[in-house]
């Protein structure tokens, strides 16, 4: 698990993290949780060896279109800020509070992670959801480009995946 952390970090040097390119049917059959919710709060700490300063966010879920993930649902990202440190991985997903999400999850260790950074993680707004995938490249040296439908297409997208 620290070599999956240090790679994400010794990507930051290049300002891009290279990820493999991950279409949505990827998304799909990759996570171990869909889940669609609420931002509620997060907390910003110190990994138990101080090597990285991480991000946890509590997650109010909505629906669980993948899994059966606990009551208390917690997200936990690469980066964050403790006092005048500040830890950014380009590509990372971040989140805000109360913000609506539908992720793509699965267990790294004790923590439950976004596949794919940005690919995995889709903000609702509007009858719409997007990701943002600023700051991924991918190995054939191509840009990451976002994706964006109306949630009830994205929805009816993953659920005729998932019967395949």
């Amino acid at each position: 698990m620290l070599a999956f952390f240090l790679c994400l970090f010794a990507g930051t040097l290049a300002r891009a993290t290279t990820v493999e390119p991950l279409a949505l049917e990827d998304l799909v059959k990759r996570a171990h949780h869909i889940v669609s919710g609420k931002v509620r709060n997060s907390r910003t700490y110190w990994s138990a060896d101080r090597a990285l300063i991480l991000t946890s966010y509590a997650l109010e879920i909505d629906e669980s279109i993948k899994g059966r993930p606990p009551r208390a649902f917690e997200l936990t990202t690469i980066g964050g800020k403790i006092g005048d440190l500040e830890l950014h991985v380009s590509g990372m997903p971040s989140f805000a509070k109360d913000e609506n999400v539908i992720v793509f999850t699965e267990s790294s260790g004790p923590y439950e992670v976004v596949i794919g950074l940005g690919q995995g993680k889709f903000t609702l707004e509007n009858g719409e959801v997007f990701n943002d995938v600023t700051g991924l490249s991918f190995p054939n040296g191509r840009p990451a480009k976002p994706m964006k439908l109306p949630i009830e297409i994205f929805k009816r997208q993953i659920r005729t995946i998932l019967t395949r």
